[in-house]
């Protein structure tokens, strides 16, 4: 999407307190949470204990995870473009309605982030009911709203880097603000979010706009057009039509519809989904002929899906524990419909496919299945062919055998999104996207031009 930042001479003699508190708490909880990880990127047992988890939604005692979630950066790229951005249009939003207001419709602008990456799990994925979000994306993407209907006209230099050269060039407010909103909600509905909360980020929008009818002092908004108008007439000859046009209208109006028709979707989906989702939690040891074990454990979660009989799993970042999952499931260990609610001692000498090439798996053990034929704990010692794949073509042969000593057990069980009121915040959903559709063709009401 590129850099972008406004010019704003009008309103540099108003000190944006609440911005600046903002950006320095989440840069001191960004160096609290990373700083076992030299400040590169936050400590996972951060994001286990402060980040917000979809299907802990109606427990009492997680809901805290709603408000510390707004402060967690995963990662430095991470906390300094949402702080930028921030920055950047946090100013002139707080300027036009006063810190306390400011303040009110960020964390509101978060709450309903919150309430659309939920509502939209059928769309998501079922998995990502399991997947920790974080980050103020979802709260900053409310006071872009906001600033998208103050501050249309407003120019935008926009900065692309190739080959780290920077090229820039000036837009308006209106034009930048809505094709970013546009790609989130293509993202979203084509699957190519690359594990971004997009609908987090559509959902803050929403809520922005919506909102800024309730979070504006219209007598501080007469005052700052007053002025505006004062500087137009002294000092600008030439000036573009100020406001939101009729089409940019319709462009917005048209991709609120479309998120609108995805809560309809989902409150749908909420009621009807099946399948079964588990969090399995892996420990893995590496063995070697030559040097043994290295009694060293590597730990993942890893999120399975079974859906109709086909089975689904998460990514897996860890070595040994890819590998031990994908030869369990390729052993018919993972889900096997033969051994519902069983405990079977395993001793197993056969041949898999992974990625198309067949290896050898011998696993002997004690894994137990649930009621779904879900694999739900065990442990046991695995050898078995590894795959040595190429890192620029992707092309993978098979290497040398390699042993495994594992332990899996289960974390939590959701049965189609049993426990997450779906429905419920879907409707809510559909209703704030009525309501900033309502308030964006009013935004002449909300509009101050410099």
């Amino acid at each position: 999407m590129g850099i972008a930042y406004p010019h704003y001479e009008e309103l540099e003699r108003h000190r944006p307190v609440a911005t600046i508190a903002l950006v320095a708490t989440n840069v001191a909880v960004y160096l609290a949470t990373s700083a076992g990880n030299g400040f590169v990127a936050v400590e996972d047992r951060w994001v286990q204990s402060l980040a917000f988890v979809p299907a802990l939604i109606l427990k009492p005692s997680q809901l805290y995870r709603v408000f510390t979630s707004m402060f967690l950066h995963a990662n430095l790229a991470h906390i300094f473009f949402n702080m930028l951005y921030l920055y950047s249009f946090g100013r002139q939003v707080e300027a036009a309605l006063g810190s306390k207001r400011y303040l009110w419709l960020y964390f509101m602008s978060g709450l309903f982030a919150t309430v659309f990456h939920t509502a939209f799990l059928p769309i998501e994925g079922a998995s990502s009911a399991f997947v920790p979000a974080l980050g103020a994306s979802g709260a900053i993407s409310g006071i872009l709203g906001a600033y998208l209907l103050l501050f249309p006209g407003t120019r935008l230099t926009m900065c692309f880097f190739y080959f780290f050269i920077p090229l820039c060039f000036t837009t308006r407010a209106a034009a930048y603000i809505i094709f970013w909103f546009a790609t989130q909600i293509l993202q979203g509905y084509l699957g190519a979010s690359l594990g971004v909360a997009v609908f987090a980020h559509a959902g803050g929008f929403i809520g922005g706009i919506a909102l800024l009818p309730l979070s504006v002092s219209y007598e501080r908004l007469g005052l700052l057009r007053v002025y505006a108008s004062m500087r137009r007439f002294f000092f600008d000859v030439l000036f573009v039509k100020p406001g939101l046009s009729t089409i940019a209208k319709a462009v917005l109006v048209l991709l609120i519809g479309l998120t609108a028709l995805g809560a309809l979707y989902s409150a749908y989906a909420g009621a009807t989904a099946g399948g079964v989702n588990k969090i399995l939690d892996f420990s893995v040891d590496t063995c070697s002929p030559s040097t043994g074990c290295t009694g060293v454990y590597a730990n993942e979660s890893v999120i399975v899906q079974l859906n109709g009989g086909s089975l689904d799993n998460s990514p897996i970042s860890t070595d040994s524990v890819r590998v031990v999952f994908n030869r369990l499931k390729a052993a018919g260990l993972v889900y096997s419909s033969a051994n519902k609610g069983k405990s079977v001692d395993v001793v197993l000498s056969t041949t898999g496919r992974v990625q198309g090439i067949p290896v050898r798996i011998n696993i002997s053990g004690n894994l137990r299945f649930d009621d779904y034929g879900l694999l739900d704990s065990g442990l046991g010692v695995l050898t078995t062919d590894v795959l040595q794949c190429d890192p620029v073509t992707g092309a993978c042969r098979r290497g040398a055998p390699m042993t495994y000593k594992f332990s899996v057990s289960t974390s939590a069980v959701i049965k189609g999104f049993e426990g997450i009121p779906i429905s419920g915040l879907a409707v809510l959903s559909l209703l704030a996207c009525i309501a900033s559709i309502l308030v964006v063709w009013q935004a002449e009401r909300f509009e101050v031009v410099f």
